[in-house]
C-alpha cells in the first residue's frame, strides 16, 4: 500500500508528508491534504472563511452536504480540522447535518453511554486495552453506514482512533481463506451480564461484563425483548440474571453505493482476547457463562488458530493513525474503513454519533 505514513519504528503509523488534494468544490477557506494517494483519511482543514462559529460551520456543512457525502464515499473517511467545534452540544448539531443511524447503539458491546442527543460515549472499555481495527457492529445483521467521531480532549499519551482500508484489507486476504468464508453465515453467541441495580455505566475490562439494561437502556425484559426482535436477534434468558443473544450474519458485506465486498465479520475475534494480561480475564468470564461467547460458521466450526491469525495480522498491516488535535471531527464509511483504538494514558474524551447515507 504506497503511502507517506512512517512505520520506521513502532505502530500505529502516523503522516509524515502532506499530499495536497484539490477542494475547489469546498473553497474558500479550506485546504486538503492525505498521508497516502490510497490511504485514508483526507484531511480538510480550515484556513480562513466563514466559519465564525459553530452555526456558521453548520451551515457550510449542510451547504457542501452532498460534496462532503462524496468525499467520505471516495476517500472512505474525512477529518475536519481547525473549525469551531468544542462541546458535545456543538457536535451535535454538525452531525445533525447527516441521517442519523435511527437503531442506534442498542445491542452494543462496547459500554458506552448517550451524551447529547444522538452523541455517544466512544467506550469504556479500559484505557490499558487496545481496541484492534474492526467494522463498527460486525456482529450483528443491522449496523450503521457512518460513524462520526469528535475529540474534546486529546489523551496525553496515545488514544488514537487507528483506522485501516478494506479496500487494502481484501486485497491481502488469502484466496483460499477468502473462498473458505464465501457463501457462509456466521452464527454468533453474546453474552451480557445481569440488570445492574444503580444508574449509570462503570469501566469494563471485557465486554461480556456489560449489563443487558445497559446495553438496550431499558430494565424491562419486554422491552429488551422487543427490540432483539426488531434487530433480528434471539434473547436467551439465563437463571443468573444474564443474557445470551444468538444472531446470525454473512462473512462478507456487498457497499450499498458501490457494490463492492467486504469483510464485515467478527470470526477472527475469538482470539481477540487470548493473549498475555487477559487470558485470566477471559476464562473468568467464560466460566459463568452457560453458552460461551464466539463465532462460528454455518459449519459450526471456528476459525483455526492460524485463520484468525492471519486475520488480526492483515488488520495489524494496515493499521494507520496520527495524533488527534482536540475539535477534530472524523467521518467514516463503515464499510470501507475500519477502526479501532490505542491504549492511552491521562484524560480522553472522544464522542462518536452513529450516521445514515
Amino acid at each position: 500500500m504506497a503511502t507517506a505514513f512512517d512505520r520506521a519504528s513502532e505502530l500505529p503509523r502516523h503522516p509524515i508528508d502532506r499530499i495536497p488534494v484539490a477542494l475547489d468544490t469546498l473553497a474558500p477557506g479550506v485546504t486538503g491534504w492525505k498521508g497516502g494517494a490510497e490511504v485514508p483519511p483526507l484531511f480538510i482543514e480550515a484556513s480562513e472563511g466563514p466559519f465564525s462559529d459553530t452555526p456558521a460551520f453548520v451551515e457550510w456543512c449542510a451547504t457542501h452536504r452532498e460534496e462532503l457525502d462524496r468525499l467520505i464515499l471516495e476517500h472512505g473517511a474525512i477529518v475536519l480540522r481547525g473549525f469551531p467545534v468544542a462541546s458535545a452540544e456543538e457536535f451535535n448539531a454538525f452531525a445533525s447535518v447527516f441521517p442519523t443511524y435511527r437503531p442506534g447503539y442498542v445491542g452494543g458491546m462496547s459500554p458506552r453511554k448517550q451524551i447529547e442527543g444522538n452523541v455517544l460515549e466512544s467506550t469504556r472499555l479500559v484505557e490499558n486495552y487496545k481496541i484492534m481495527l474492526h467494522s463498527e457492529m460486525a456482529y450483528m445483521k443491522s449496523y450503521p453506514p457512518r460513524i462520526a467521531f469528535f475529540c474534546k480532549q486529546a489523551s496525553q499519551t496515545g488514544g488514537e482512533t487507528i483506522i485501516g482500508s478494506m479496500h487494502e484489507f481484501m486485497r491481502r486476504l488469502p484466496a483460499d481463506l477468502r473462498a473458505k468464508l464465501e457463501g457462509h453465515e456466521v452464527h454468533i453467541v453474546r453474552n451480557f451480564g445481569p440488570a445492574h441495580s444503580t444508574d449509570g455505566l462503570t469501566t469494563i475490562d471485557h465486554p461480556d461484563k456489560i449489563a443487558w439494561n445497559d446495553a438496550f437502556c431499558t430494565d424491562d425484559r419486554e422491552e429488551c425483548e422487543r427490540r432483539c426482535a426488531e434487530l433480528g436477534i434471539t434473547p436467551i434468558w439465563n437463571e443468573d440474571g444474564s443474557l445470551t443473544m444468538l444472531d446470525v450474519t454473512q462473512t462478507f458485506t456487498v457497499h450499498p453505493k458501490t457494490g463492492e465486498r467486504f469483510y464485515r465479520c467478527n470470526l477472527h475475534t475469538n482470539r481477540t482476547f487470548d493473549r498475555d494480561g487477559f487470558r485470566e480475564i477471559l476464562a473468568e468470564v467464560r466460566a459463568k457463562q452457560k453458552r460461551p461467547s464466539g463465532m462460528f460458521l454455518d459449519s459450526g466450526e471456528m476459525l483455526s488458530v492460524a485463520e484468525a491469525d492471519t486475520i488480526i495480522r492483515i488488520y495489524e498491516e494496515i493499521e494507520l493513525a496520527w495524533p488527534w488535535q482536540n475539535g477534530d471531527i472524523m467521518v467514516l464509511d463503515n464499510l470501507q474503513v475500519a477502526h479501532g483504538r490505542n491504549s492511552y494514558t491521562g484524560p480522553r474524551e472522544i464522542m462518536v454519533a452513529l450516521l445514515d447515507y
